[in-house]
């Protein structure tokens, strides 16, 4: 959560609701008792008049020190230590219920129309995602963030939590070399044993913690799931599964620009070989396998996800940018690396309520073959054992959509389908890939 100035974002929210005679006549008034509200403060006349010094920022641009104080000096009024106890999250509809008695008081209320804001006994609350302010971009909004399949993609206010789950479901059918589709009949002339189709799903705990408003930092989780089917040239079709928690990453996001509705903010993290480079399973050739390298959980090296970020928007939608990168520090313990990565991402969204909004993105993915080689495997037998069979790229594009409460809860549903394939094959190309995902601020 934000520490937000008593008096800067009443002022901010009636320039947005209200004529601007009537802000004109507003801040006249409160010039007009500025001195004398000032002296109450001091006197012993005001209840808790301690800790209106904490209560008010008199750094902020929008109004003037006296005029923080008038403000402060009609909200100390009322009781809002006790209501914040007995209530816990303010929202317009607990405050018409705490007004009901004493409807004059209503305007007292430092934000009537921005739910989720809380008072400590100090100071008041309120989270960047509730508050759109004109001129400056905002998270207030359905497009206020990217695709649910982008990571890494905003930063959060001084001190805001987010914690987020997606899931992920992929599927490959057929294999292709280069641009060419191959039936299996033709990769069986090539090798003893061929992929037909494999399934993966990914399972993302994310966590976001911003300890200024510059940086924040990014904890990503994921559980894999990975089944893939095969054909022999006997005929005979088996399959094989793996599963297990994937490589961990820690990132801090590192804003540079934020201006004229637009940001941008640099990526930096690290993936830690926390994911399994030993899965195993019965194959007809031997019990207790080795799986080949798009069946195992991790990478089983230290990797570099270097990125940079661009977001921009307008009062109908948003757009934005993003370029990521994984580069993998050394070899893993069986002596291998996967390729490097490469992923370049721009996405469009339309605002269609306070609540809805849909998007289309476009993705460049390009990643390399793998250096060294897993001396337990034989490259031989199946394409997914060559280390010379793995780089590729593809363009996706992506259909989503978001649903935002002003609670601060988000559920983002996108659809990526590929339009171009080249892959060092034989190699199993991706059908679709569908993410599911659910964000809560805080």
């Amino acid at each position: 959560m934000a520490v937000v100035g008593v008096a800067s974002f009443p002022l901010t929210v009636f320039a947005e609701m209200e004529p601007s005679e009537t802000v004109v006549s507003k801040l006249e008034k409160a010039r007009r008792v500025a001195e004398e509200e000032e002296a109450a403060i001091s006197s012993e006349n005001i209840p808790n008049s301690n800790r209106l010094d904490r209560l008010v920022d008199v750094s902020t641009p929008h109004t003037s020190e006296g005029e923080n104080r008038a403000i402060a000096a009609r909200l100390n009024t009322v009781d809002w230590e006790a209501f914040s106890v007995d209530r816990g999250v303010f929202s317009p509809q607990t405050l018409d219920v705490f007004f009901a008695d004493r409807p004059n008081e209503r305007e007292l209320a430092p934000f009537p129309d921005i739910p989720n804001w809380t008072f400590d006994g100090h100071q008041f609350h309120i989270a960047h995602d509730d508050v759109s302010v004109p001129g400056q971009w905002s998270a207030a909004r359905p497009d206020g963030h990217a695709p649910i399949g982008v990571m890494g993609d905003h930063t959060h206010g001084a001190g805001e939590f987010m914690f987020s789950y997606r899931f992920m479901d992929m599927h490959m059918e057929g294999n292709r070399d280069g641009t060419d589709s191959l039936s299996n009949d033709e990769v069986l002339e090539q090798f003893p044993v061929t992929p037909t189709q494999m399934g993966m799903q990914m399972h993302m705990l994310g966590a976001m913690y911003a300890p200024t408003d510059e940086l924040t930092l990014m904890l990503m989780v994921p559980y894999v799931s990975m089944e893939m089917d095969h054909r022999t040239r006997s005929g005979v079709r088996f399959t094989t599964n793996s599963d297990g928690l994937g490589d961990i990453s820690l990132s801090t996001l590192y804003k540079i620009w934020d201006s004229d509705r637009q940001r941008l903010h640099l990526n930096f993290g690290l993936s830690f070989p926390t994911g399994s480079i030993d899965e195993r399973d019965n194959t007809p050739a031997a019990d207790d396998a080795v799986l080949p390298y798009p069946m195992q959980i991790g990478s089983g090296t230290y990797d570099l996800l270097p990125g940079i970020t661009y977001l921009g928007q307008s009062e109908q939608g948003s757009w934005g940018a993003q370029v990521r990168g994984r580069v993998r520090l050394g070899r893993n313990e069986e002596d291998y690396a996967l390729g490097d990565r490469l992923e370049a991402n721009s996405w469009l969204a339309r605002k269609w309520t306070d609540w809805f909004s849909t998007s289309v993105r476009v993705t460049f993915r390009t990643w390399g073959n793998v250096r060294g080689e897993d001396s337990r495997l034989n490259p031989m037998l199946i394409p997914t054992a060559d280390p010379d069979r793995r780089a590729g790229s593809r363009f996706d594009v992506g259909l989503g959509l978001n649903l935002y409460d002003r609670r601060g809860f988000r559920l983002g549903v996108e659809l990526e389908l590929p339009i171009y394939q080249s892959l060092d094959g034989p190699q199993l190309e991706t059908d679709w890939t569908m993410t599911v995902g659910l964000q809560a601020s805080f």
